[in-house]
Formats: C-alpha cells, sequence, structure tokens
C-alpha cells in the first residue's frame, strides 16, 4: 500500500527516524530491565491469562525484547506464533514450539525452521505487535512496509495489543485510512486501554 497524502507520509518519515534515535540509544542493560518490566505486566493482562494461542514476535536490536515472555507463555502450556513474512507483503503465524532452534535469517534476524505449523489471524486470542510509537488513540506507527496493517485487518480490533517502550507512546501520530488500530497498549510501565476514534 502506497502512502497517498505526501505530507502525511513525510510526516510519518521524520518521526520514524526519530523514535529509531530513541529506541537505538538504549542501552543493553536499560533494555534487559525494561524487558523484565514489560514480561510482567503482559503476564498480568486479562487477555493473557484467557488466551490459547498467542502471536508475539522475536525483537530486533532496541526493540520492546519479549524473549522472556515468550519463554514463561510456552512454559505456561500457551500455544505461541510469530510472523513470517511472505512475498508482496503478507505475512503468516508461525508456531514457535522453543527458543532454541532458529534458521538464521536476514540481518541476523531468527526465523523459524522450515515445515512450521501455521494458524488463522481470525483463530489467535492475543495478538501482540511491536512498533516504532503508538498514540493514546491507538493509531501505530510501524517500519513502514504494511505487513502488520494486512495482516490486523483480519484480526478482531479486542485482540491487538502493541507491547514496546513506554517512550514509545506519544500524543499524535498522522494516520490513514489503511493504518490498522491497536486495542490495548502495554509498555514496561503501564497498561494503557485506547481511546477508540
Amino acid at each position: 500500500m502506497t502512502e497517498s497524502n505526501p505530507s502525511i507520509s513525510e510526516r510519518k518519515k521524520g518521526l520514524r527516524q526519530k523514535m529509531l534515535a530513541m529506541r537505538r540509544a538504549l542501552s543493553a542493560n536499560e533494555t534487559e530491565s525494561r524487558s523484565f518490566s514489560l514480561k510482567e505486566n503482559i503476564l498480568s493482562l486479562p487477555e493473557y491469562k484467557n488466551a490459547k494461542k498467542i502471536m508475539a514476535f522475536l525483537a530486533m536490536k532496541g526493540e520492546s525484547n519479549l524473549d522472556g515472555f515468550i519463554r514463561q507463555a510456552l512454559l505456561d502450556g500457551k500455544e505461541v506464533y510469530i510472523p513470517v513474512c511472505l512475498p508482496e507483503r503478507q505475512m503468516e503465524a508461525g508456531r514457535l514450539i522453543d527458543m532454541e532452534h532458529f534458521e538464521k535469517g536476514p540481518l541476523g534476524l531468527r526465523n523459524l525452521p522450515a515445515g512450521y505449523e501455521v494458524t488463522s489471524p481470525e483463530s489467535l486470542d492475543l495478538v501482540l505487535i511491536p512498533g516504532l510509537a503508538v498514540s493514546q488513540e491507538g493509531i501505530r506507527l510501524g517500519m513502514g512496509a504494511g505487513y502488520y496493517d494486512r495482516y490486523l485487518a483480519r484480526v478482531p480490533f479486542e485482540k491487538r495489543v502493541a507491547a514496546l517502550w513506554d517512550f514509545q507512546v506519544i500524543p499524535d501520530i498522522p494516520s490513514e485510512p489503511f493504518d490498522q488500530k491497536i486495542a490495548k497498549i502495554v509498555t514496561d510501565k503501564s497498561v494503557i486501554v485506547t481511546k477508540r476514534g
């Protein structure tokens, strides 16, 4: 999906650069302590306690790290799925069996080994979503490729939960019609129910 309005596109681009710089400025120690708090806040969610199938994500450098949370979810007997990127900016939910067996993907990313089980977006009970920023209205700023917007169009609104650092919750994000809104935001410091527009 191309961003139609150049001024919105430019504003998003500038905001992405600013948020990426803030994320990259985090030290390894700070990332680790924030990750622990984020994990505890996700585990406290009623949506987590009631979920059988959860979609999480494997963090890129500086991104809100869910590795500890994923390990706990597997111990709790949850089915955990992670995004697998497909051609034409599509993605699917591939089942993660453990945190030890990955194939090395581009940019050093961890990929699921071949032969993983897939589930549909509609069958997931909780979808944890990364982002560069999110507003209290539930507007999310991603990396700009549109993978999540396409995927979330098939996920019921109340199951969409952004998981990021507290400084990534900002007052205003420019939005376009294809931007999928988020129902709840969980950070290392708080849980926010969005003001759905």
